[in-house]
């Protein structure tokens, strides 16, 4: 693994300040990487320290604060729940293609809300995911050997590998690393012969095609979402 979310969106990640579309990238990337989990608690830590430091004028005080806390583990004491047997979080299972690939427990509740597979040409796959969020999110399965046509964006695309590899102009990307293009990149993603790829892929606004006859979904300058 050697492409990793950049220290900002780390941050963003461990103080909250994170769309939920980035932040189960972001947690999913986290799952394989301890370098980056090492990072997330640095942040979180420094982002505590800060909360108490800056302090208020209506800060609680310790009395007020213990009782929160005797009502805290009151309620939670008397919950109708059975927290005799630690809850294990499953993988999913997603099928494109005749192939069936398990994603991360992080991405479950996305997988719950995929669309239907769009095909083009039978070489590159994509499943919207619906949620509430001001970007696209999708599934994008290429088939090996398959190169897709040069493009670049109007904003941020974020994609992180989940299974299999691609390479493009900038390098090569493997299982769980997070690559994050915008404007000033163009490149073409291409599959290996032999092998293919899964992706989680965040768009906050559509891509344009630079090369070729793709150029024709650009529509009118708006580009297009795959």
């Amino acid at each position: 693994m050697s492409y990793h979310p950049d220290k900002q969106v780390l941050k963003c990640y461990a103080t909250g300040e994170i769309d939920s579309a980035h932040g189960a990238a972001v947690a999913t990337h986290l799952e394989t990487c301890s370098h980056c989990r090492q990072l997330v608690a640095k942040y979180e830590e420094e982002a505590a320290e800060d909360l108490v430091a800056s302090g208020t004028e209506g800060a609680i005080s310790d009395s007020e604060l213990a009782l929160v806390f005797d009502t805290m583990m009151n309620d939670i004491m008397t919950l109708d729940a059975d927290f005799s047997k630690p809850k294990v979080r499953t993988a999913a299972t997603v099928e494109v293609n005749g192939k069936s690939f398990k994603v991360p427990a992080t991405l479950k509740p996305f997988v719950e809300r995929m669309g239907e597979w769009k095909s083009y040409g039978g070489k590159v796959f994509t499943s919207n995911i619906e949620i509430d969020e001001d970007c696209r999110v999708s599934l994008l399965y290429i088939t090996e050997g398959v190169q897709v046509p040069q493009h670049t964006h109007k904003g941020f695309e974020s994609t992180l590998v989940l299974h299999g590899s691609f390479s493009d102009e900038n390098g090569e990307y493997h299982e769980g690393d997070f690559i994050r293009e915008d404007g000033d990149t163009k490149h073409a993603p291409q599959t290996a012969s032999g092998q293919d790829c899964l992706c989680l892929s965040v768009l906050t606004e559509p891509m344009i095609f630079t090369q070729g006859v793709a150029r024709v979904f650009n529509r009118f300058g708006k580009g297009m979402y795959p």
